[in-house]
């Protein structure tokens, strides 16, 4: 008897790490490179709590603050409590006519330093309306076998993978995360949800978010997801088992 299909979803990944601190040549470098290897190692030298939301703890934190400058990252706010400093990142989403102005949608990211050090990373349950969390964190660990290019400023890698029971967005779930989008357009046939949020500090060093959601016209469920976020783009497919299988890339890093 044939088995019954299950539905997957298949990941092609590629990461570009942090292209703009590669270039520098300095001990910047040398620190993102043992990251790099720290990533090959993953549960050795991180411990990942996804029980509500992401908190990602450094064991043996390498990465300094002042390195947040060359990532293009700069807080909104900075709250010091004994040797520990808690950085405080937002992003508000750009006004949209079709929301009424009732409601702020924003996204948040929390960066704990000790003794200057990134001790600690923290994402909130809605953060992942952009991306699973599986595939983030099997992202996170193919960073660690990534091949880095100097000349280009990049750091690449690629993974296949296949996450059964994680299923694609829906756009009612779109709706309520981030309301109504700031532009539809149609892709291939296919409407496509344009959302950008800003940072909420005025340092002009951060970057917004930036992502596009292609529906599914049927289903009205996301089949792909890409844009810029954090410290970089990425892109990825959902399909399922009667579909060919679909491939992704994500890239971590500001080669943009």
């Amino acid at each position: 008897m044939t088995p019954p299909r299950r539905p997957f979803m298949r990941r092609l990944a590629a990461f570009a790490l942090v292209a703009c601190s590669l270039c520098l040549g300095g001990c910047v470098y040398l620190r993102l490179l043992e990251l790099k290897n720290q990533l090959a190692d993953f549960d050795r030298y991180f411990a990942a709590d996804a029980r509500d939301g992401l908190t990602l703890t450094f064991l043996k934190p390498v990465l300094l603050d002042e390195d947040m400058t060359f990532l293009n990252l700069a807080p909104e706010s900075r709250h010091r409590i004994g040797v520990a400093d808690r950085w405080h990142f937002r992003w508000i989403k750009a006004p949209v006519a079709a929301d009424g102005g009732a409601r702020v949608y924003d996204e948040t990211a929390d960066f704990i330093f000790v003794d200057h050090k990134l001790a600690k990373l923290i994402l909130p349950e809605s953060f992942f309306i952009f991306f699973p969390k599986p595939i983030a964190l099997a992202g996170l660990r193919a960073i660690g076998h990534s091949t880095v290019d100097r000349a280009h400023r990049t750091a690449t890698s690629r993974l296949t993978e296949e996450l059964e029971n994680v299923p694609a967005p829906r756009e009612v779930d779109l709706s309520a995360a981030l309301g109504a989008p700031g532009e539809i357009v149609e892709h291939d046939g296919q409407p496509q949800w344009h959302y950008r949020l800003n940072p909420a500090t005025t340092d002009q060093r951060s970057l917004p978010i930036d992502i596009k959601f292609t529906l599914d016209p049927a289903s009205r469920r996301v089949r792909r997801v890409e844009g810029v976020l954090l410290i970089g783009t990425f892109s990825f497919d959902f399909t399922d088992e009667s579909t060919k299988p679909a491939t992704a890339a994500n890239s971590i890093g500001h080669a943009r």
